[in-house]
């Protein structure tokens, strides 16, 4: 259990970003971290996933936010907020199905009476990524106190910052080499893309090595020194990813209201309404086209100076070269995303003898709307950049043979200040919008209360059930399946069934609306067996069975046994032992077959694809996970030491049948396909023109064509390891002091993938797509000092231990681990009144750097998407002033 006020003490930005710095929760996603998808938080429980994780608000599911089912906790309000309950380990039995690795509840203080609010602003010691915040709640009884209602808004806005903003993750780092023994993994700093330049690089013809400035001259190109990889050098003129953002821009709007009524000794009924609306904006790397085929007889060449115009003008007619150019003058390349989120809520409770029930329902709906707001439509711009001379004028080819192009613009593709350029940008650029809207019907009811009584006590039990029905439909205006139109385009544009349509695939696949059903019963006992005896204060067995049905995917029961075991004032001995599921959601299940594209450097053949076609679906074969969970620890409170207490709790998590994305993109498959002699069914995830044997088949001819992915049961999961949670509280002097420390040890996170291989993250900092680094040791610890009755002080410290490479032992590293590393932070705050506090919080306050880290899986990106293992503080000291007031 963590109170409010503890964790906004610590990290005043939320109760959200407080809860990421438990041990606990090892790589949960927010807005800083390594993925530059968004400004949503998921929270992950033991780093398995946050779709195994159950997140309730007051005890009722919040309906999924975000595309693939995770719920966005962005999304519940804090103002009210009184404590987040987390369990962590199996509970699917207790408390639903999905909760796996545990269950975060966020408790709302059904009877606060008064006012409050608080106000805070903040900015980075770079001097960006501006935060501000308000809230205000009221809450009052009345008629006679049988009723009470609150009420409570929130708004924040963070501006957000630039990966180019930190010197940290402005260095143009890469990973190179092949992972092999032979050529293993490096690192390099000043790296460059050797075969594409900002203005243009000419890739083949009598020019090839020559390359065009940013306004249009002809030059030599510079490729840099080489390095291991063949698409990377160091330095020279290639072009680099410019960044994108950090940490996103995130506007907030959060409300919440309630109303309680006794109607008369044993009924209550209540009512709740949750609106939340965000905005988030972001900045993605600038466009990548790799080797487009421009006529020479374009007339835009017409300019380029006479010493090569010649040469121009004596190629074939029809003839081509090839070009790979990174800037084309575009806007910046941002997508905004809007969610509105709601959650209604209606019950009723009371007593019936010595029971106790309740009965409600609930409905939470997510609209999330994804805009980019740049997006190129690559049949218009193959249109645009094939430029002819007609009748004086220079105009698309298209567009003289084929009515859909009448409105083509020609691009100058080799001077992007040419001001012609406007008109051909906005004609093959479009805002790329997509909607994926999320609800959730829910009945429920249950009732407790005493059986019977034993001679060690009563024997309570709660019996429960529930029907509910979650839908998904997703709405798209530029899907990755748009057929493309290439009469009258000379060159590049390609009519199959790879071919792409928008740069990247497009916003998303359309979902026609999809239902799934869920019916629970469930029920839980609670047994005294001894009491009051030597060494046995009391002992207490309990149990849970539960019965899940899905309409997608069928039965299945969950359970839970426990003991726990009060010796003594001083010590209490627990354990459970569980079986848990987690079922595939709709995403899972019918995620339409769409081809996207990626930026790819192929292990086998080293040849680098920033287009690389990949298909992804989804399977509605899936089956539920099954997981088995084992607990057991103690908690001791020394008579000898006042104040002090240690809870130690063992944890083993072993996860069947496990749903895994086995996608062709993961170095850990080509791994798995290597060690099979390249014959193993993972194989088939590379789609390459000559087979196994064949002598092109190491050869650059033999380069993907298509990468698939989908989803499997073929996985398998475990972990293990201890939380230890250490407290003591004492008085120096006349002065009260507090020392807190939460440690977890992980050592292993053991990822089975079948036919893809095995992964062991536990310690590593990269593995597997969806898991985030798993330090083995991390460690947080609190202190609190009233340095008088009105002053406090306060400081914490965040560290994880060293992370390896990868947690793939086939492949190889020429570099080191990643270092461990730590961050202080530090809050002082001021009782102006008794009413009234104020306070300054630093977070990373010795302003400590991320060490470098570069993920394996986006060698030539680093400065996009890498630098940093997911997880670190890349905001680096933060400056935090603020006042709240209670009243």
């Amino acid at each position: 259990m963590a109170s409010v006020e503890t964790m906004l003490t610590a990290q005043p930005a939320g109760v959200v970003e407080g809860l990421n710095a438990l041990p606990g929760l090892l790589g949960s996603i927010n807005t800083t971290s390594n993925v530059n998808t968004g400004g949503f938080n998921t929270l992950n429980l033991r780093g398995i996933g946050s779709l195994r994780g159950l997140i309730l608000v007051d005890g009722r599911r919040v309906g999924s936010t975000q595309n693939q089912g995770q719920v966005d906790v962005d999304v519940i309000p804090q103002i009210l907020m009184k404590r987040v309950d987390v369990v962590t380990g199996g509970a699917s039995a207790a408390y639903g199905s999905d909760a796996v690795s545990g269950v975060v509840n966020f408790v709302t203080d059904h009877k606060f009476n008064g006012f409050k609010a608080d106000a805070r602003g903040g900015i980075s010691g770079y001097g960006d990524d501006r935060k501000m915040g308000f809230g205000a709640a009221w809450g009052s009884d009345f008629n006679e106190g049988r009723g009470h209602f609150e009420i409570g808004l929130e708004y924040s806005d963070s501006a957000g910052f630039t990966r180019a903003s930190r010197p940290f993750l402005n260095n143009y780092a890469s990973m190179v080499g092949a992972g092999t023994a032979a050529s293993p993994y490096n690192l390099v700093y000043g790296a460059t893309l050797n075969s594409v330049a900002f203005g243009g690089l000419i890739n083949s013809g009598p020019l090839s090595g020559m390359m065009f400035t940013p306004n249009g001259t002809l030059t030599a190109f510079n490729p840099g020194t080489p390095t291991s990889s063949s698409a990377i050098n160091i330095g020279g003129d290639g072009a680099y990813f410019k960044g994108s953002t950090a940490g996103s821009a995130l506007v907030t709007y959060r409300s919440m209201a309630r109303l309680d009524y006794d109607i008369n000794d044993s009924l209550h009924a209540h009512a709740s309404l949750i609106f939340t609306k965000f905005k988030q904006s972001y900045t993605q790397q600038n466009p990548l086209f790799s080797k487009i085929a421009i006529a020479y007889s374009n007339p835009f060449l017409s300019s380029v100076q006479s010493a090569y115009a010649a040469t121009i003008a004596a190629q074939a007619a029809g003839s081509s070269f090839q070009l790979s150019k990174m800037d084309l003058g575009l806007s910046p390349y941002t997508i905004n995303a809007f969610e509105t989120y709601s959650n209604a809520d209606v019950g009723f409770d009371g007593k019936l003898g010595n029971f106790t029930w309740q009965a409600g329902y609930y409905r939470t709906e997510s609209i999330q709307s994804t805009r980019n707001n740049a997006a190129i439509n690559l049949n218009k711009f193959y249109a645009s950049v094939n430029a002819v001379n007609s009748g004086g004028n220079i105009v698309c080819n298209a567009s003289l043979t084929n009515a859909s192009f009448a409105n083509c613009a020609p691009y100058n593709i080799f001077n992007a200040g040419d001001p012609r350029n406007a008109a051909a940008i906005s004609y093959f650029t479009q805002v790329a919008a997509n909607t994926q809207h999320w609800t959730t019907d829910d009945f429920n009811a249950d009732i407790h209360g005493k059986l019977f009584d034993l001679p060690a006590g009563p024997v309570n039990a709660v019996v429960m059930a529930e029907w509910r029905r979650t839908s998904l439909e997703v709405t798209s205006n530029a899907t990755p399946n748009d057929a493309i139109d290439c009469n009258g385009i000379q060159f590049n544009c390609v009519n199959n069934v790879n071919a792409v349509r928008y740069l990247g695939g497009g916003g998303a696949a359309p979902l026609p609306q999809r239902t799934q059903r869920v019916t629970e019963f469930a029920g839980e006992i609670e047994v005294p067996v001894l009491h009051n005896l030597p060494f046995v204060d009391s002992f207490t067995l309990n149990g849970a069975a539960r019965y899940t049905n899905y309409s997608t995917s069928g039965t299945v029961w969950t359970w839970k046994g426990g003991a726990v075991w009060h010796v003594g004032d001083q010590l209490t001995l627990r354990a459970t032992r569980s079986r848990d599921i987690r079922a595939p959601n709709l995403y899972d299940l019918y995620l339409p077959a769409a081809i996207t594209t990626t930026t790819y450097t192929d292990i086998l053949t080293g040849v680098f694809n920033p287009q690389q076609p990949q298909l992804s679906q989804g399977n509605p074969a899936l089956k539920p996970e099954k997981a088995d969970t084992l607990t057991f620890g103690a908690v001791f409170k020394p008579k000898f030491i006042p104040g002090f207490s240690l809870a130690v709790d063992y944890y083993r998590i072993k996860i069947n049948q496990a749903i895994v994305g086995i996608a062709a993109f993961q170095p850990a498959t080509w791994a798995s396909c290597v060690s099979s002699g390249y014959t193993g069914s993972v194989c088939s995830l590379y789609v390459r023109p000559y087979a196994y044997g064949s002598p092109q088949y190491a050869t650059a001819a033999n380069a993907p064509t298509l990468l698939l992915s989908q989803s499997l049961n073929v996985a398998s999961l475990s972990t293990h390891g201890v939380d230890i949670e250490a407290n003591y509280a004492g008085r120096l002097g006349s002065h009260p002091y507090s020392l807190r420390a939460l440690v977890t040890y992980q050592p292993t996170l053991r990822y089975d993938q079948g036919p893809s291989g095995v992964v062991d993250v536990g310690g590593a900092a990269d593995g597997v797509g969806g898991l985030p680094p798993i330090a083995k040791w991390k460690i947080v610890a609190d202190a609190k000092f009233d340095v008088t009755e009105k002053l406090h002080v306060s400081l914490r410290e965040r560290w994880r231990a060293g992370l390896r490479q990868h947690g793939t032992a086939s492949l190889a590293f020429a570099i080191g681990d990643i270092p461990a590393v730590g961050y202080t932070d530090t809050n002082i705050s001021y009782d102006v009144t008794p009413n009234i506090n104020a306070y300054l919080n630093v977070q990373n306050l010795f302003d400590k750097k991320p060490p470098v880290f570069a993920s394996t899986g986006g060698q030539s990106q680093m400065n996009y998407l890498g630098g940093f293992a997911q997880g670190d503080d890349i905001e680096g000291r933060y400056f935090t002033v603020g006042v709240r007031m209670k009243m």
